[in-house]
């Protein structure tokens, strides 16, 4: 099994540095091939923005609405490892961000991002937008909500839009950009292929902030949090990326998440 996909044949999930944006050169986006046969793939923004409580700390285009703190970082490339590829980005005052990425099974890939403070100043109320990008995948990319899933208490798996009108909020996840309702029982949200019963999902587990579809674009998003880090301290935290053969009872029985969640959740430690 090809732990990054370079050299993969066309069958198996694959793993490879992309790009989407060839104008945005400091992006970071990881293009996933599915497990079945086919030329599709989805690409994910890792990381798409970056806030914390000084503002828009990282963002991989221009956005006019959220001015950034930082000028456009240069490029950083992705490097190949045995398990996968990884990038480091430092930032002008030491704050220093890693990800990395690489297959853990036969349908799902890891997903690790690490946030280091390195400045002289606490970093707090850190969240992210991980966009799951859904264009370049035909089964997957219909502008809808209706095929983007996620499971409510007491009432199983739900389309995202009944799910966002659930009268109480009794789940431990929030539905919705940067907040919104904690209406979600599990921190995982799926989207269901128009051509066969098959799925892609994606978590960070308990570091999950918000579950997120969007109606005007084919993407979905399982958006996570870090910790508050004073000066000198690090968290690091844990995602997959999932894709699954069979119906959406199938794939709440397997729960696949759930053999691979990391024990406890984030934690600030020193450097």
């Amino acid at each position: 099994m090809e732990s990054h996909g370079v050299g993969a044949s066309p069958q198996g999930v694959r793993v490879l540095p992309g790009h989407w944006r060839p104008h945005y050169p400091y992006e970071h986006i990881v293009w996933i091939s599915p497990p079945w046969v086919s030329q599709d793939y989805v690409w994910l923004d890792f990381p798409e923005a970056v806030f914390t409580e000084r503002g828009l700390w990282y963002l991989s285009h221009v956005n006019p609405s959220f001015p950034k703190v930082h000028d456009d970082p240069p490029a950083v490339e992705w490097q190949m490892e045995h398990d996968g590829i990884a990038y480091q980005r430092s930032f002008p005052d030491g704050v220093v961000l890693r990800g990395w990425a690489g297959v853990v099974s036969e349908r799902a890939v890891g997903l690790r991002l690490t946030l280091g403070n390195g400045s002289n100043q606490p970093l707090t109320r850190i969240t992210l937008q991980t966009c799951l990008f859904l264009r370049a995948a035909a089964e997957f990319n219909r502008l809808t909500l209706d095929n983007k899933v996620v499971r409510v208490p007491g009432r199983g798996w739900l389309p995202f839009g009944l799910a966002t009108m659930a009268e109480r909020a009794e789940g431990s996840y929030r539905l919705g950009w940067r907040g919104g309702r904690p209406l979600a029982e599990l921190p995982i949200i799926a989207c269901l292929s128009s051509e066969a019963p098959r799925l892609v999902a994606m978590t960070w587990h308990r570091d999950t902030l918000s579950l997120v579809g969007n109606p005007n674009h084919p993407c979905l998003h399982a958006d996570p949090c870090f910790p508050d880090l004073a000066p000198g301290q690090e968290a690091t935290i844990h995602g997959h990326v999932f894709f699954h053969e069979g119906d959406l009872q199938s794939f709440d029985v397997e729960r696949p998440w759930e053999a691979l969640a990391p024990e406890g959740g984030r934690q600030a430690s020193s450097r």
